[in-house]
């Protein structure tokens, strides 16, 4: 028999650990104790006890465990044995993390995870190193290096997670390698460029997916945002949002009148409060248009969304911005991803100081 029971703390909160009851082989009684280094609110020894929000994540792992060492010790001829892993869902587990706390890149490798495993049946307890260079390979099909190195990134913090916590004894990651991260030469415009896109009007094609990429071009927001940015995210000079990819951090980017012109520029719909509410739904239709755009304006860049908002870090960098404030207008997490811009400005910088005439 396998009981739960919570140890009360000094600091208020309970101790989970597993009392095991059972027969050794010779028909005698034992008991043992397994302290599972998982800590929750209240005692749940009683089932009226409604289980708080915040300990609901870590009560599902406690009812998975002991459900397997119930099984385990029900068909096991030598008493209880601690296993290495307990048998829970390698997706379920994932998806209770997004949950709990919203990451875009977990999302995709949900996403990528399900579909490599055909959202069958598969058990923390299966992943294994050659899963992991199997599953890696898999992305590398779909995917670029750089957003597999992410993705398996990822992949090994939630895994290890349950490692830290003593819900899994080891990790097949302690000794695999992922793909290592190559550093690629971010495409951007000059602000030249900029203004010579600016000053072409294709006759043809949705006229909103220039003006949003120049409204990008200023404000650094990402497609995603742009889609989503509403009249109402206009508060008093400044647009203040939660981007789509970290919902939990309030972005505020300054109104500049070029905005404000490119928003005056487009008719407002008559019920979506949506600025941009015109883009078409596909990201390939849309990079499609900017290739137009670009070949009909002479420049010969590979000219997609994503490079309005570099424009934005690389010019705004340039221009005197300092990068703790670009960081904060870009909405990054951490500066290391700001200071690839800055890297890449001080890259230009020297190759313009060697255009230095010599005495």
């Amino acid at each position: 028999m396998v009981t739960v029971r919570y140890k009360p703390l000094k600091s208020g909160k309970f101790s989970v650990y597993l009392d095991i009851y059972f027969r050794t082989s010779d028909q005698k009684s034992k008991r043992s104790y397994e302290f599972l280094s998982i800590y929750v609110h209240r005692d749940y020894s009683s089932s009226r006890i409604r289980i708080m929000e915040k300990d609901s994540e870590n009560m599902k792992l406690i009812r998975a465990i002991r459900n397997k060492r119930e099984t385990e010790l029900n068909f096991s001829k030598h008493g209880y044995e601690k296993p290495n892993r307990p048998s829970l869902e390698l997706l379920d587990y994932l998806k209770e993390c997004l949950e709990r706390r919203f990451n875009y890149k977990l999302e995709c490798l949900i996403i990528h995870l399900g579909k490599y495993i055909r959202n069958k049946s598969f058990l923390i307890s299966e992943v294994s190193e050659e899963f992991l260079s199997l599953f890696q390979d898999y992305l590398l099909l779909y995917v670029s290096q750089n957003t597999t190195h992410a993705y398996m990134s990822v992949f090994r913090q939630y895994y290890n997670k349950l490692l830290t916590r003593r819900i899994i004894d080891n990790s097949p990651f302690e000794n695999w390698q992922p793909v290592k991260e190559v550093y690629l030469e971010r495409e951007r415009l000059t602000i030249e460029e900029v203004r010579t896109l600016a000053n072409v009007h294709p006759d043809l094609g949705n006229k909103q997916i220039r003006q949003a990429f120049l409204f990008s071009c200023f404000t650094g927001l990402r497609i995603s945002d742009v889609r989503r940015i509403t009249y109402d995210h206009l508060i008093d000079g400044f647009i203040r949002f939660r981007p789509f990819k970290t919902p939990a951090k309030i972005v505020t980017v300054p109104v500049v009148e070029d905005v404000l012109k490119i928003i005056g520029e487009i008719p407002k719909h008559p019920i979506n409060k949506k600025i941009f509410w015109g883009l078409p739904s596909t990201s390939q239709a849309l990079n499609q248009h900017l290739k137009n755009w670009a070949r009909e304006a002479g420049i010969k860049k590979n000219l997609h969304f994503h490079v309005s908002r570099h424009t934005f870090a690389t010019i705004g960098l340039t221009f005197g911005i300092d990068l703790f404030t670009m960081k904060e207008l870009l909405g990054h997490s951490k500066i290391e991803m700001t200071q690839i811009y800055a890297k890449i400005v001080d890259r230009k910088k020297e190759e313009e100081i060697l255009k230095f005439p010599s005495l």
